[in-house]
């Protein structure tokens, strides 16, 4: 049995959602006793889960319908698609810290429900916090993954959201091995894991090595596994993989393929998906409709009235040159060109395209080509590193010496706009085309060149994926629940309702006040913010143009999330005050708590507790072990009163671990050196103490040689460096906000101010590290920076602002995944058995983002997709297709009915040929004689002719026992059927009616026959010499269907 459940995210394709794109989903797959989560996507479509959206949908009317579950079901493993964030966004989200903790407290508050219910009384325990199933995905989806949610958490924490997780909930998810753990393509990995139990392992007081491993051995061996999954190339973006499902008792297969996650098509730095190759033998299919959703679908579809369709899907070669000229167009006429794009996926296709037109027309004297985004730099690191995953012309570039596909002579690539508009400057003014980082237009750099860009009529702004064209969440949540407005928690320290803030900035700007005169815009009521982001608004007027066959409008009106920062005032401030105390205190208490212990190591230190005494007892020995044994202290100190007369050794400085070093292996083993000062080390333990004065810095040395402490490097995320500047610096940057260069990232033209007075190289360092301290408050997510200098802590919000966008707005589709039309061929090509369709089920937030599903547009991609499926079937009374909706089970028998058999010699004799032997004086064996039975093989019964089907089962494997017929003994057998034809009977003939039914058949000749191969399981071969045609397959519904379409060829005597 397969049970696929939807958890969220199941209404992209629906008629009801008017979404441009495919929301972020996550699915729950069970099959051969394993359970499978496939992707768990999370982006600005929800809100976030601690918010009040989350307390009000689950108490108020919709409850769970309203929003994605608070939490995960428990599940074998996790296996991600892609590196984009509506594959692994919701990782962080629901496996950090947060996520973990309000599980816990889920649980805790239910089993004290059910305590309370059944009377038991007990306490209030607390629950341990649930333990993070393995994570499998490709190792690019690992690497790039992680920059795509270093740079969302960057974009959302500076406009003062909170983004659901922190920065250490990505390192600790991601960290390679530990919970994330690589695979390569067409490697299987094999479920359930082996897991050796705790108690298997040796014991104390008892019992040998050997009979422990036996133990540990026989655990492991209690848990066979059970399904193998294999992923395989599947476009898209770099490491894209979809999944094959193979259920290790009957080799039975599922795909799970969605359609926004595998492309077809070869492109310049990925190969083609080999789901043609792989998913040919699935029973079951698990995919999506492919293509985008909402009007900007519709208009890929020919209207019900007749005609041809606004748009079509032409070929990548087509769509890259049309991208080319746009942008060469926009040139010309003296404007810049914004592609918003994301932060490590389909940004790499762009590169290449845009990066060899430059360099072959050599434009890069007369036009600025620039890639702007916080983790620009580390993305391209790794992209250098991962030529293995991309398209094989890439890598034979790279191996030829040709140069690396990915060095980017053309490109400037920048972290902040900073730097962007120094190379502007350098150049004179040129035009500038900027690949920005925050492909939604609602954050980040892309945000922030549409401020400064969207007013020139010049200028154009070319959008070229539709995924990031999503709603937004929190408002749409708004709207539904009844809440004032929703941009971050309510009531918590330093979240405020965006609607609240909004009204406030009116407000002061009605009454002349300065409160928002500063932001750029008119002002927007929160109950006329949009639902749909930017980047969705934007492409929903370019789509409401084609569709109505006209050209877009002079001046598109827009509003847009701007940065707008305040004083912290009010109950915040207090509450915010209160909290800032209460982390000084621990900081002081775990400072003194330090100081402490070392004052207690300075203390053994001058008492010579660590020294060799009479007794033999190393230095080493005693400094490594930093817990000795209160019998050796206390002869230490009788020796220092003088309680016994010999007088301590002197301390050698003659180092006989040098000797043991190399004479025997000490991997693994570290010594404490005294008065050692190497790199990475803290400044104290060489500047605190003068001539002759020691100090006990406890300097970890292994073979290797002296440890560093990481801290005291520049962090490849912050940047910071925590031995240049103050304490302050050291101790609160631990955010975004630098690069290992030492240059900015986060700096947004909104929130950077510069400086126009010719400062100083001191001052300049002043500023970066203030733009750092403020990048580490910020990504805290709570959207406040700590007073510093005497000013106030600030608060930092996004408040909504309509301006007028006059630029040119295009929409090229360079997206990358399979579109509707080729989704179905797909489907006709694969051939599955059974269907599941993600994307039909109804939108979450219903009545917030829908459309009218009775109008023409509102033909659904499902249906048509459920009618190339069905057209299929050889069966034309099942139902093969199912597209449940979110937390709905589709439940699918999936096996062939093949049983293994065990032939035996001996014949079979009913109880009335028992009877006739005994009476005839035949010595017979006493045993039961069960009655025979006809094996049941789907809807078709096999025929037991020669052989009977005795009733027994082997012990030992379960295999039913077949025995020939008594009849048969004699050497007596039935008279053979005569088959007759008319004329030849030619395999082609037989190939165009079993296509015609449905099934896939492929002909070849070999020498002296011919042969059919059907569906990749029944074999049609035909003897050239004698005419002969022979059968030959695994007992299942295709074997006596082909049969059956063979024998309906002859008329039989």
């Amino acid at each position: 049995m397969l049970r696929v459940t939807p958890l969220y995210g199941s209404h992209g394709h629906n008629p009801a959602s008017a979404s441009l794109s495919i929301p972020p989903s996550s699915t729950l797959v069970e099959y051969g006793g394993v359970r499978v989560l496939v992707n768990v996507g999370w982006d600005e479509s929800y809100p976030i889960l601690d918010g009040p959206a989350a307390a009000s949908g689950s108490e108020g009317e919709g409850g769970a319908d309203q929003i994605p579950p608070a939490s995960l079901p428990d599940v074998d493993a996790i296996v991600i698609a892609d590196s984009t964030l509506a594959s692994l966004g919701g990782l962080p989200i629901y496996l950090g810290r947060r996520g973990r903790a309000r599980r816990a407290a889920a649980a805790a508050a239910a089993a004290a429900t059910s305590a309370a219910a059944t009377g038991g009384g007990g306490g209030e325990g607390k629950a341990d916090p649930p333990a993070i199933p393995p994570i499998y995905g490709t190792y690019p989806t690992l690497k790039m993954g992680q920059m795509t949610l270093y740079d969302y958490h960057a974009t959302q924490c500076f406009d003062g959201r909170d983004p659901g997780f922190d920065l250490a909930d990505v390192d600790e998810l991601f960290a390679e091995g530990r919970h994330f753990r690589p695979l390569k393509y067409s490697q299987t990995l094999n479920l359930p894991l082996p897991v050796v139990p705790a108690e298997a392992g040796p014991k104390r007081g008892g019992g040998t090595a050997a009979a422990a491993a036996a133990a540990a051995a026989a655990a492991v061996l209690q848990q066979p596994p059970l399904l193998g999954i294999t992923p395989h190339r599947a476009g898209h973006v770099t490491g894209g993989a979809f999944y094959v499902l193979r259920r290790l008792s009957d080799e039975t297969e599922v795909v799970v393929a969605p359609g926004n996650a595998y492309h077809h098509a070869k492109e310049r730095h990925l190969d083609g998906a080999t789901l043609h190759k792989f998913g040919a033998a699935a029973d079951v299919l698990v995919t999506s409709p492919g293509g985008s959703g909402g009007l900007l679908g519709s208009l890929y579809r020919p209207p019900s009235s007749g005609g041809k369709a606004v748009l079509t899907n032409s070929t990548v070669s087509r769509r890259e040159t049309e991208l080319v000229e746009l942008v060469m167009a926009a040139l010309r006429r003296g404007g810049n060109v914004l592609l918003p794009v994301d932060a490590s996926g389909r940004v790499l296709e762009l590169l290449l395209v845009l990066g060899r037109h430059w360099e072959r027309q050599r434009l890069g004297s007369a036009y600025n080509l620039v890639w702007v985004g916080p983790m620009a730099w580390n993305t391209i690191e790794f992209t250098r590193s991962q030529l293995e995953w991309m398209a094989a012309p890439l890598g034979a570039q790279f191996d030829s010496q040709r140069g690396h596909p990915y060095a980017l002579k053309a490109f400037n690539i920048c972290s902040s706009l900073a730097e962007l508009d120094a190379i502007v400057e350098a150049s004179n003014g040129n035009p500038t085309v900027a690949l920005a980082s925050g492909a939604s237009l609602d954050s980040g750099p892309a945000r922030d060149l549409l401020l400064r860009w969207s007013e020139n009529q010049d200028n154009a702004i070319i959008l070229t994926d539709s995924s990031r064209c999503v709603p937004r969440g929190d408002v749409g949540a708004a709207r539904v629940l009844g809440l004032p407005g929703l941009g971050q928690k309510v009531g918590g320290v330093g979240q405020v309702a965006t609607g609240a803030v909004a009204g406030e900035a009116v407000e002061a700007e009605e009454e002349g006040g300065d409160g928002a005169a500063a932001l750029v815009g008119a002002a927007v009521l929160a109950a006329d913010v949009s639902l749909q982001s930017t980047a969705a608004q934007l492409l929903t007027k370019w789509c409401e143009a084609k569709s109505a066959r006209e050209e877009m409008a002079d001046v598109v009106d827009v509003d847009v999330p701007v940065p707008h920062r305040a004083p912290l005032a009010g109950l915040e401030l207090q509450a915010f005050l209160a909290e800032e105390e209460k982390a000084r205190k621990r900081k002081q208490a775990e400072k003194e708590r330090k100081a402490m212990l070392a004052e207690v190591e300075k203390a053994k230190e001058s008492l010579h507790l660590g020294d060799e005494d009479a007794g033999g007892v190393s230095t080493a020995a005693v400094s490594s072990d930093k817990s000795a044994s209160a019998s050796a202290r206390l002869a230490g100190a009788k020796a220092k009163s003088g309680a016994v007369t010999k007088r301590p050794r002197k301390k050698s400085r003659f180092d006989q671990n040098l000797f043991l070093k190399f004479s025997k292996p000490l991997h693994m083993t570290f010594t404490v050196r005294d008065e050692t000062v190497g790199i990475g080390q803290a400044d104290l333990v060489a500047t605190s103490f003068g001539i002759a004065e020691t100090a006990r810095a406890n300097v970890v040395e292994d073979d290797y040689g002296i440890a560093v402490e990481p801290e005291r490097f520049v962090d490849i995320v912050t940047g910071i460096d925590p031995s240049k500047g103050s304490g302050r610096i050291a101790d609160q940057a631990k955010g975004l906000g630098f690069g290992s260069d030492g240059r900015p990232l986060l700096s947004s033209s909104a929130m950077v101010s510069s400086n126009d007075d010719g400062a100083g190289p001191d001052d300049a360092d002043a500023a970066d590290d203030e733009r750092a301290l403020e990048a580490a408050d910020l990504s805290e997510g709570r959207g406040i920076i700590r007073g510093r200098n005497g000013r106030p802590p600030i608060k930092v919000t996004a408040l909504p602002r309509k301006i007028e966008v006059l630029a040119e707005i295009a929409y090229v589709s360079l997206e990358g995944r399979v579109d509707a039309r080729a989704a179905r061929q797909s489907i006709r090509a694969l051939q599955p058995r059974q269907v599941v369709i993600l994307g039909g089920g109804m939108p979450k937030i219903a009545g917030a983002l829908c459309q009218d599903a009775s109008s023409e547009t509102a033909i659904s991609e499902v249906s048509l997709l459920s009618d190339a499926v069905k057209s299929l079937s050889v069966d034309k009374n099942s139902h093969p297709v199912f597209a449940p909706s979110d937390n709905e089970t589709a439940e699918l028998n999936v096996g062939h009915a093949a049983y293994s058999v065990r032939l035996v010699d001996t014949p079979y004799r009913n109880q009335e040929e028992r009877d006739a032997a005994a009476a005839a004086g035949e010595d017979l064996e006493e045993e039961a004689i069960p009655e025979p039975f006809e094996a049941k093989m789907g809807e078709c019964t096999v025929s037991l002719v020669e052989n009977v089907a005795t009733g027994q089962r082997v012990a030992a494997d379960g295999s039913i026992v077949v025995a020939p017929s008594a009849s048969l003994a004699d050497g007596s057998r039935h008279q053979p059927s005569v088959m007759i034809s008319d004329g030849d009977v030619l395999l082609t003939d037989l190939r165009a009616e079993l296509i015609s039914q449905g099934m896939k058949a492929e002909y070849s000749t070999r020498a002296g026959y011919a042969q059919l191969i059907v569906n990749e399981r029944v074999v049609v071969r035909k003897d050239q010499a004698t005419g002969k045609i022979d059968v030959e397959g695994p007992l299942c519904q295709d074997f006596f269907s082909i049969r059956s379409v063979v024998c309906g060829q002859y008329v039989t005597l």
